[in-house]
């Protein structure tokens, strides 16, 4: 059950966030975050208590995209230009009937089909209820799953039964696969689905204090942490030791 990146990032995302209150609960956590940052000096903005200074622009969208590297583009930019876009709608309504068309279009990058597959494999839907989850804490699991019966007509007892099927087939968190190396960032919500625990030599198993989301397949830039640093180091010595088994192997098979 191993976890990959989500190539998406649009209307689908936002939906999660719908409902009256969801933006002002949004910038009221994640300003709670930002003097907590502050607080402990991790990012040294200089937002105090009634300040009026705020951190420079783009600082978040540094932070949320690691893979871009040498693009003068913010993280946002690139995302509305992927999109065809040039603002995305907050309207849950809207977002259903896009979700719902089935004619071929220039924009976008597979809502639908990403819908589709967690409405019919592994579900996959996060939800912010820990308190100190900077997003909206409405209730994100009913607002996905209304999503699967409104454009599929696929219920909540399907969507589970679906899942219990996807875990049977594939083992879950105890899959038996071979040379095969789980890797995640305990930052990451999506690392509670995957394995983080080896299951045997051949099941190898990495997270990656505060690590993000993919972030071990991001190039490396000089403010890359101590423990991604750490993590890729691993990542390659555990490939370079099946690659030379697999050598061994290739060559006794020959003799």
């Amino acid at each position: 059950m191993a976890i990959w990146c989500v190539p998406w990032l649009g209307s689908l995302l936002l939906v999660s966030l719908w409902g009256p209150s969801a933006p002002a609960s949004l910038l009221r956590r994640l300003g709670e975050h930002i003097q907590q940052f502050q607080e402990s000096s991790a990012l040294g903005l200089g937002l105090g208590l009634g300040a009026g200074a705020l951190p420079k622009v783009g600082w978040l969208e540094q932070l949320l995209d690691p893979f871009n590297v040498s693009d003068g583009r913010s993280f946002l930019q690139i995302v509305m230009r992927s999109l065809g876009q040039k603002c995305l709608s907050f309207s849950r309504a809207e977002t259903v009937a896009q979700l719902r068309s089935t004619e071929p279009q220039v924009s976008g990058v597979g809502d639908r089909q990403w819908l589709y597959q967690t409405c019919t494999e592994f579900g996959f839907y996060v939800t912010c209820e820990n308190p100190r989850c900077p997003f909206s804490q409405l209730p994100a699991l009913p607002s996905q799953l209304d999503l699967c019966e409104q454009v599929f007509g696929l219920s909540p007892l399907s969507v589970a039964q679906a899942v219990a099927q996807t875990n049977t087939y594939y083992g879950g968190q105890t899959p038996g696969a071979n040379q095969v190396l789980f890797v995640n960032g305990d930052t990451d919500p999506w690392h509670v689905l995957s394995v983080t625990q080896a299951l045997g030599s051949s099941e190898s198993a990495l997270l990656i204090p505060s690590g993000s989301h993919c972030l071990d397949m991001a190039p490396e830039r000089p403010s890359d942490s101590p423990s991604l640093r750490l993590g890729r180091q691993n990542i390659f010595q555990q490939i370079q030791t099946w690659l030379k088994l697999a050598k061994e192997s290739q060559v006794k098979g020959e003799d």
